[in-house]
């Protein structure tokens, strides 16, 4: 039989739209597949990629358990291309009806296998690159056992086999058709060979937006949109339009979104538009006159709130960082500060029992005076200064200060603290990298000074440059009439004994 066209104004629109990828035209078998669990109203049918590489004859087939189709369907199949029963169904993709020619750009020949329900007969519609005839018969060897269909596509092009590998395939079928996998409206299963793995969707990753849909003519615009920390690795905002499909993998590569929020490379998710039609390609979003200019607005409206959690997400990150390190910085002067016994130690933490910010948590004890080490001494002592004894002027060594959790914040007390130092953001800075105030015996950092943004992104080198830092604070304010070359002696006496001490992960 002839293969007919029955638009052609349709066919000239879109027969100047090729695929430029052979993974596309591979998804336009997924999606005749996806369209037909759609319109059988059956979810979580499973969808069978099958790979066939190597050997001497290599093949591609898509398989499903849907409907199936008669002879008679089969027929209407090859005689109204560019007709589609699917046109105006929001459910389905195929309302071209052009995606069984998408074969050509896989290889030289097409077999769609089909078995319909209620038939105990499996036929088979053939079609070949370059011919304009269709050969339909009854298929014996490859007759299926239950209703369903099956494309095979064979002589496949030599380069078509070095992009279609079972990685490529599942990773590409991820980010396709990832928001339809996570409604459950179907399961892809990819295998080549013994090897076979089913596609999940991507797992959400960062803080989550609370953005309302917004209803519309051409029905609701949903925001699945996610803000993370850093652009480690990066991460993209897709398009999806109807059935759940991806058009566009990266909004950002749309003229209208190619600034902030979408190029941080720090928001991911997609956003679903139904009213969004596809080009022939699927890879690009149809701008029309209707729909399109409203999903525009839709989503500049919602960029606001997107920079405000993207600043807050960075602010509440480097708080975290800050706390964190600090901690470290301490155990690792508590270490250097045994080594070095002549070193005076001015700088003190704030600690606290009761619950509260600003301190390190620390539950009083049961009995006695603190004193500012948080030391508890005998009742009565203190009352009058007398000569220590030899013991006192030589304690015991104390066993090195061991990696402790994160403590708990508490409202400082003024009486109690510990001998080790407080490292935080200067609320006042100036142009020096780091100041130390000795009333409050806190270390204070610069957060705007180019050396600081030159490291804050990294943990390791931001952990080592706040070390860094309180070590210098320590050498200038234990040697205040000190020659240069004596002062760099000690900063590298000091920057030394530090290092060594420093997490062993970094």
């Amino acid at each position: 039989m002839r293969l007919r066209i029955g638009n052609l104004a349709k066919a000239v629109l879109v027969t100047g739209q090729a695929y430029q990828d052979p993974k596309d035209a591979l998804n336009e078998f997924v999606s005749n597949a996806a369209d037909e669990y759609a319109q059988l109203g059956r979810k979580g049918g499973r969808i069978r990629v099958v790979l066939r590489r190597k050997g001497r004859y290599p093949a591609i087939a898509v398989d499903d358990d849907g409907r199936g189709m008669t002879p008679e369907r089969l027929k209407e199949v090859a005689r109204s291309l560019f007709v589609s029963v699917k046109a105006g169904d929001p459910a389905t993709l195929g309302e071209k009806a052009i995606g069984v020619l998408a074969f050509q750009q896989l290889g030289g020949r097409c077999d769609v296998v089909s078995r319909a329900a209620g038939s105990t007969e499996t036929w088979c519609l053939r079609l070949e690159r370059g011919k304009a005839t269709a050969h339909l018969e009854r298929e014996k060897r490859r007759a299926r056992a239950l209703p369903g269909t099956t494309v095979f596509v064979a002589d496949l092009d030599p380069d078509v086999l070095r992009m279609l590998t079972h990685r490529k395939v599942v990773e590409y079928l991820r980010k396709r058709r990832g928001p339809a996998l996570s409604t459950g409206a179907y399961e892809i299963e990819v295998t080549e060979g013994t090897r076979s793995e089913l596609v999940t969707p991507e797992a959400p990753d960062g803080v989550k937006l609370d953005v309302p849909s917004r209803p519309t003519l051409w029905g609701r615009i949903e925001f699945h949109l996610y803000v993370a920390p850093d652009a480690s690795p990066e991460r993209q905002v897709a398009v999806v339009g109807r059935a759940g499909t991806t058009i566009v993998d990266d909004m950002a590569t749309l003229d209208e979104f190619a600034d902030e929020p979408w190029t941080t490379r720090r928001v991911s998710g997609h956003i679903a538009f139904e009213g969004l039609e596809q080009t022939a390609g699927r890879r690009a979003i149809l701008r029309d006159r209707d729909a399109f200019p409203v999903f525009v607005d839709a989503v500049t409206a919602i960029q606001p709130a997107v920079m405000r959690t993207l600043d807050r997400v960075a602010k509440e990150v480097d708080a975290a960082t800050a706390d964190r390190l600090a901690e470290t910085v301490r155990r690792i002067f508590g270490r250097v500060l045994k080594e070095l016994a002549d070193i005076d130690n001015p700088m003190r933490t704030p600690i606290g029992s009761m619950p509260g910010e600003g301190a390190l948590f620390e539950p009083r004890p049961p009995s006695g005076n603190g004193d500012g080490d948080g030391k508890v001494r005998p009742p009565g002592e203190g009352d009058r200064p007398e000569m220590p004894s030899l013991s006192e002027l030589s304690p015991e060594p104390v066993d090195p200060v061991e990696p402790a959790p994160a403590p708990e914040q508490a409202r400082p007390e003024r009486s109690r603290s510990s001998r080790l130092p407080t490292v935080q953001p200067d609320p006042d800075p100036g142009e020096a990298r780091s100041r130390f105030d000795p009333e409050s015996g806190v270390v204070f950092y610069n957060e705007r000074h180019p050396d600081y943004l030159l490291v804050k992104d990294n943990d390791s080198a931001l952990l080592d440059y706040l070390a860094t830092l309180a070590a210098k604070e320590y050498v200038v304010y234990n040697n205040p009439r000190a020659a240069p070359v004596e002062l760099g002696e000690e900063m590298v006496r000091m920057v030394v004994r530090v290092r060594r001490h420093m997490p062993s992960s970094r």
